[in-house]
């Protein structure tokens, strides 16, 4: 497993982070991503919470293969109590951005509160700060993963921003990273906007480490064998996929 064993607390009502050690009970006995940062939710949340209130949590989550050489370990999942129909929501991504914030040292980041100003979150190497983000609010999601580039001068960091749909609330608005790719399920991106963040940037360049390297590579090399071969490969090497995100 490569867990980092650290989550990344996000207070945006005041403003302030805070680290933590990963309950690795909880890590154990709910296998995943999705598992683990829904026990969280639940433990967390009063489930009358109104989805787009203060009181709603937010939860960026990796599993236990996130940022390894395991085939699709560069997703990451979403899990929120959803505005589009008031039940808990994942809503899970590929591209780079899940692996960069394993390498930013955090399994989760717990995002709660809501900041009284536009803000965006930037990690890295087990460090994490609330910046403004007047400038972007009301710009696309390109426009804003452009900005913070620019801002920081770091082309390997990671972007997961929402655009003007997340911002107005629109229930069924996605949080998009990497520019392309997006958690596109349940209205996760207009939970992001009722808090006032625009955007998660991170970057790291801590690593990930395996108890036994030599059996994980070797089973990496099994499972991408059967991947390689299989008829969902082919399909989608011929004919792609399309996800229209409004």
């Amino acid at each position: 497993m490569s867990w980092q064993r650290n989550i990344l607390r996000v207070n945006l009502t005041e403003g302030a982070t805070s680290t933590e050690p990963l309950n690795m009970e909880w890590a154990n006995d709910y296998l995943g991503a999705r598992g683990l940062a829904t026990r969280y939710l639940y433990e967390e949340m009063d489930p009358a919470a109104d989805p787009l209130s203060p009181e709603n949590v937010l939860i960026f989550a990796n599993g236990p293969l996130g940022g390894t050489m395991a085939s699709t370990s560069g997703r990451y999942v979403v899990v929120t109590k959803g505005p589009l129909t008031g039940a808990i929501a994942c809503s899970n991504s590929g591209g780079k951005f899940g692996a960069e914030m394993k390498y930013a040292g955090f399994d989760l980041v717990v995002i709660t509160g809501k900041s009284d100003h536009p803000v965006y979150l930037k990690i890295s190497n087990n460090h994490a700060e609330l910046l403004p983000a007047d400038e972007i609010w009301g710009q696309t999601v390109w426009y804003t993963d452009e900005w913070i580039h620019r801002q920081h001068q770091e082309p390997q960091m990671r972007i997961a921003a929402i655009g003007v749909s997340g911002e107005q609330g629109v229930r069924y608005a996605c949080v998009v990273n990497d520019l392309h790719r997006a958690a596109g399920r349940s209205g996760v991106g207009a939970v992001m906007g009722s808090k006032n963040l625009k955007a998660i940037a991170a970057h790291g360049s801590l690593g990930v480490n395996s108890e036994n390297p030599k059996q994980f590579m070797s089973a990496i090399q099994k499972a991408n064998g059967v991947l390689h071969g299989s008829g969902s490969r082919r399909g989608l090497s011929r004919y792609g996929m399309c996800i229209i995100n409004i």
